[in-house]
């Protein structure tokens, strides 16, 4: 996977500051040649805060297939930002999937388009907070049917390369040093509901229906499902969630804890800016360092290393009966009728 260039992979603004530690531990000298170490933090980071430190920010980025864009078509995603009541910038940036005709369907383009995209929020020095949402009536279905043809059609090796490589670029959201915020439109769906479940705080529409559907398809799931919701909702929900492939509603999303509210369609980007407008508010410094820590409690390691097993196990699943039927079950609009034991 390639590697950042070197000013994209520095810590964020004011994280090497804040852990207070005993003076005895010292930094090593290949650290502060890479520059990850102010003079301050030299005597003050302990050795298990700079690994992990060093590691959030010295990550790969991965790339999916390449496309080019044609300007004559619209981009596949894109970021704006928020400005407030004096045109003044608030620090809230606003990213919309802009594939409303499929339902914003993860693809390989906008695998590529995100990763883009994610590069220039990394450069973004005054953003403090992203707010991610569906263009059209969707947030995501997941996966088009190109995407799962295509797996169905590769083999077990290339497809446990492509779909790990696939869901690493969307969680790599969990990556960006400010707070992450779904706004669920609409519907969230397998990938789509994975990518949503990788940020930090989810608000949905009262329109919005959410599930993984893997198991309905013939496959089990990805996108790091079957680490991000159980740590979320517990072990018991995400049995439910995971093992049926039902969608719930956002009032029952709420009541899960998928959802920190759910609201009506008119007020979820309303809510939303709100929300993150109160966290941009606040000081930069604490609320990075405080994020950091939270997140440490399912780090990135773990999140990647799931994506790649579940990856590992799809890949063969892709070439099994399940999934046939599974696809003509949801053409032909009927329930699946599985035949393996």
């Amino acid at each position: 996977t390639p590697e950042l260039a070197d000013d994209q992979c520095q810590p964020p603004r004011g994280w090497s500051d804040v852990y207070v530690i005993p003076r005895h531990h010292q930094p090593s000298a290949s650290m502060r040649h890479a520059g990850l170490l102010t003079s301050t933090t030299h005597r003050l980071l302990a050795a298990s805060a700079r690994r992990r430190l060093a590691g959030f920010w010295h990550m790969s980025f991965v790339t999916a297939a390449a496309t080019t864009h044609d300007p004559g078509r619209p981009k596949v995603l894109y970021t704006e930002g928020v400005a407030g009541g004096n045109a003044e910038d608030t620090g809230v940036r606003i990213m919309y999937l802009n594939k409303p005709d499929s339902l914003n369907s993860l693809t390989n383009e906008m695998a590529t388009e995100f990763t883009k995209e994610l590069q220039q929020l990394h450069n973004d020095k005054g953003m403090r907070a992203l707010i991610i949402t569906g263009n059209g009536r969707a947030y995501s279905a997941g996966g088009d049917f190109q995407f799962i043809n295509d797996r169905m059609a590769g083999t077990v090796e290339d497809n446990a390369q492509v779909l790990g490589s696939f869901y690493k670029t969307f969680l790599a959201i969990r990556q960006l040093p400010v707070v992450t915020i779904a706004a669920i439109n609409g519907p969230a769906v397998g990938g789509g509901m994975g990518f949503a479940m990788a940020c930090d705080i989810r608000i949905a529409s009262t329109d919005a229906k959410l599930g993984y559907n893997f198991v309905k398809l013939g496959i089990s799931p990805g996108m790091a499902s079957t680490t991000l919701l159980p740590n979320l909702v517990g072990h018991q929900a995400a049995c439910r969630l995971l093992l049926t492939g039902d969608l719930v509603t956002a009032q029952e999303a709420l009541q899960l804890g998928l959802v920190l509210e759910a609201v009506s369609p008119d007020e979820l980007l309303p809510r939303a800016k709100q929300l993150a407008g109160s966290i941009a508010a606040a000081a930069p410094t604490a609320v990075s360092a405080t994020l950091y820590m939270l997140r440490q409690q399912l780090p990135w390691p773990v999140i990647e290393t799931a994506a790649e097993q579940e990856a590992d196990v799809q890949a063969t699943l892709f070439k099994g009966e399940d999934i046939k039927e599974g696809l003509a079950a949801v053409r032909e609009r009927r329930p699946p009728m599985f035949a393996t034991s």
